[in-house]
């Protein structure tokens, strides 16, 4: 996970400047809004959001049915231009920023999330401290992680068949029954294992937190660069979750599937479907979903204690 620091001021550098200095800067002047109309205290945040930058930034992008809902017609941007502004301000919880971080991040914009769903593992901004993080950001005042993601390619008699990115997770599991899967696994083409188990999850660092967590996963800090491969309820004693280098390739073939046919979903959002015999190549994704961090939000150790209640003692 790569870290970058902004600056509010455009700098020209010489080549020898240049080749001394990790840290790009750039000028905020187009923000990007991206809301989860469904929750109304997003709407509401945003709207708020919207009224505050108005005057302080060259320009605002808004999504049209969120420009819509507004009344602010001069505002309303497609998709593309949204995602392609200085910056994403993210009105939702953890799934909408799942879903957005797939758009951002070819495009190579940094999000700032602000939580208004229930668990908020990568949110950074509560609402009543959205002033002083928005004061903040176009300060400059913050800090950018580059948080690894992960590209499945679905491959049907040895063809590529469609291709997804994932924040989170690749869950190779039954659509709706629960039934054993015989799930054959080779890593950088040599085989490995044959799994037999509701499903097998790939996961990376960061979502080391989500699905993986509740399968009986570690936790993995976002700062490693790492796959997680954790067995679902797996049908033998000696399978446990393995951790393995980032440049690897993982490849799940289905060998056999009872009842309904097999999906990859691709963070809890997008699935797949899969027939015996297919097969689903991981690897890292050649783009990184920028987050925006410090400028108000937890560290990810205090998120284990406000999300996961580390720390707390039982009184016995």
């Amino acid at each position: 996970m790569k870290r970058e620091t902004f600056t509010p001021q455009l700098q020209m550098n010489s080549p020898a400047q240049e080749s001394q200095i990790d840290v790009p800067t750039r000028v905020i002047n187009r923000v990007g809004v991206v809301v989860n109309t469904a929750k109304p205290a997003a709407l509401k945040t945003a709207r708020a959001a919207v009224s505050f930058l108005r005057g302080r930034v060259g320009s605002l992008a808004l999504q049209a049915h969120v420009a819509e809902s507004f009344e602010m017609a001069e505002y309303r941007a497609d998709d593309s231009e949204v995602v392609h502004s200085d910056v994403v301000l993210v009105f939702g919880g953890d799934g909408t920023v799942l879903a957005t971080s797939r758009k951002c991040a070819p495009a190579g914009t940094p999000m700032l999330p602000i939580n208004l769903g229930r668990f908020g593992f990568l949110t950074e901004v509560i609402p009543d401290r959205l002033t002083d993080a928005l004061e903040r950001l176009l300060r400059g005042d913050f800090t950018i992680e580059e948080r690894m993601m992960l590209r499945g390619e679905l491959l049907r008699d040895g063809e590529p068949q469609q291709e997804e990115l994932a924040l989170n997770d690749l869950v190779v599991a039954h659509g709706s029954l629960v039934r054993v899967l015989h799930l054959a696994m080779q890593i950088n083409g040599k085989y490995v294992t044959t799994y037999a188990a509701d499903g097998i999850i790939v996961a990376t660092p960061t979502g080391s937190t989500a699905y993986s967590l509740s399968a009986g996963g570690p936790l993995v800090h976002p700062a490693l660069s790492v796959m997680l491969i954790t067995p679902i309820c797996a049908h033998t004693l000696t399978t446990r979750a393995l951790l393995i280098p980032d440049n690897q390739e993982i490849t799940l073939e289905v060998e056999s599937a009872e009842g309904e046919s097999v999906r990859v979903t691709v963070d809890g959002q997008i699935a797949i479907p899969m027939l015996a015999g297919d097969s689903i190549r991981v690897t890292r994704a050649p783009y990184s979903a920028r987050l925006i961090t410090q400028i108000g939000g937890d560290t990810f150790y205090e998120k284990l204690q406000t999300k996961l209640h580390w720390g707390e003692r039982s009184i016995y």
